[in-house]
């Protein structure tokens, strides 16, 4: 299936804000200078300036500035401010408005607040201010006052929102990166506990084994201490690969595929080389499991038969997978001792039932009436898991 290009609106999106605030300069100047043409042609007041070079040339300088509104705000406020103070003081009919209020907004939109309060806001209040009174000499303070809230309060006020918004849409963003490192160095330490116990406990048993048999046995023991060495090796290359992602360095480390139900038989002859007798019953047709799932699937086994190592005794265990149309079970039992319920918050079963939690699944533990301790785990297989 092809992908689909971006939309208009994405390509928009991509263009340089400069060309932007470039093209808004030229309409702004385009629309100040018409507008001047417009009303000194219908000026019947003798007493009202008509347009000259200089004229022209303010109306042009007033406006230009726009292109460079959002990198340098506050000088843009103060040149556009300057101009529209020198065209109300010559009495023309036209002035700059339209920039003034784009200027007042760019401001705001683009500093923060030290510079708002110390800056935009004096530098808008004192154009407005002058240019009005000069304007409009001998109107009352009432019209003043509005012209000012119109032409630079709104504005700033408008501006401030916008700036306070991506403000915090990108404390969000920033979160939510910071929660999702945390949440896989969480998931990695997850990880590296289950890889290290596995190892760790299946080399102590095999060590025990070799050093009982060592005096009578060589053979034995020559057997078990290559298990140690291969489990050692198996070990060492998942812990690099995990400690890795961890590092600066980790985007161009190696990477090794993460375990899943297909390595399941290698698990098993580990556990079995260990000396726990483990029998495999899978019940419905086998399916392919998303990789997260997979993952999940491969874990719970592992760490339910590291427990039977560690906390059972000699002991056997029995690995049943049943596949449903809407789930996978997975149980774990052995004949031996028992085992814990919990070992640690963030490790072992309790790290086990985060994640069976994150696909929506559900994890139970019980100590069997004959001896033993079970492990069931249901997990949906639904669209929510693709």
């Amino acid at each position: 299936m092809g992908v689909d290009g971006p939309t208009l609106w994405e390509r928009l999106r991509r263009v340089n804000p400069l060309i932007w605030d470039s093209l808004l300069a030229a309409a702004v100047t385009a629309l100040s200078i018409l507008g001047a043409a417009l009303g000194d042609q219908a000026s019947s007041d003798p007493a009202r300036g008509s347009l000259t070079a200089v004229s022209y040339a303010l109306l042009v300088l007033g406006s230009a500035p726009l292109a460079l509104r959002r990198r340098w705000p506050i000088a843009v406020l103060v040149v556009v401010g300057a101009c529209s103070v020198v065209l109300s003081s010559a009495d023309h009919a036209f002035d700059l408005t339209i920039a003034v209020v784009i200027a007042s907004y760019s401001a705001a939109a683009h500093v923060d607040r030290d510079r708002f309060v110390r800056l935009t806001v004096p530098i808008s209040v004192v154009v407005a201010a002058a240019s009005l009174v000069l304007a409009y000499a001998g109107t009352n303070w009432v019209e003043v006052l509005t012209g000012a809230t119109f032409s630079v309060g709104l504005p700033m006020l408008v501006g401030r929102i916008g700036y306070n918004r991506r403000r915090r849409i990108a404390m969000e963003r920033d979160r939510a990166a910071d929660d999702a490192v945390a949440e896989e160095r969480s998931r990695i330490a997850r990880e590296l506990h289950d890889v290290v116990a596995h190892a760790m406990s299946v080399m102590v048993v095999q060590a025990g084994a070799a050093r009982r048999v060592l005096d009578h046995d060589p053979e034995a023991a020559r057997v078990a201490i290559e298990r140690i060495e291969a489990t050692g090796r198996d070990g060492m290359i998942e812990m690099r690969r995990l400690i890795a992602i961890l590092k600066d360095e980790g985007a161009d480390a190696e990477l090794a595929p993460q375990p899943g139900l297909a390595q399941l038989v290698g698990l098993i002859e580990t556990v079995r080389g260990a000396g726990v007798p483990v029998e495999v019953i899978v019940r419905g047709t086998p399916r392919t499991l998303p990789s997260g799932l997979d993952l999940i699937a491969y874990r719970v086994v592992q760490e339910a038969l590291t427990n039977v190592i560690k906390h059972a005794g000699r002991a056997s265990a029995r690995v049943g997978l049943g596949w449903h149309d809407d789930g996978l079970d997975i149980e774990v039992a052995d004949d031996g001792r028992g085992g814990p319920v919990a070992d640690g918050p963030g490790h072992g079963l309790i790290g086990m039932r985060e994640r069976v939690g994150l696909y929506g699944g559900s994890l139970e533990t019980t100590l069997r009436p004959g001896g033993g301790f079970l492990l069931r785990v249901r997990l949906p297989l639904t669209e929510a898991n693709p």
